[in-house]
């Protein structure tokens, strides 16, 4: 994973650090996909969405399914850590 900078998270809109996501899987279908950049708790909330969801891990339509599915649907709460080390990041 490259060296996370500070942006927008694409799904939740918060201003953190943001990671390049690889929208398929690019341990299944290779690094030259498509990715979107989103911040490390959505990033690893839709790890655990994905892991729970996936009945075929080689289908890369079910994989793009639940991306999309994921993306615009699921609810992400940002965690009360995740906001206590961007506000120490801003303020110290």
């Amino acid at each position: 994973m490259k060296e996370a900078k500070k942006g927008i998270c694409r799904k939740c809109n918060t201003h953190f650090y943001i990671h390049e996501h690889h929208i398929l899987p690019k341990s299944k279908f290779g690094k030259k996909g498509k990715t979107v950049k989103i911040c490390p708790n959505c990033h690893t909330h839709f790890h655990q969405y994905s892991n729970k969801h996936t009945t075929n891990p080689e289908d890369k339509k079910e994989a793009l399914r639940i991306w999309q599915t994921w993306f615009k649907t699921v609810s992400v709460v940002v965690t009360v850590l995740a906001v206590t080390f961007f506000v120490i990041k801003m303020f110290f």
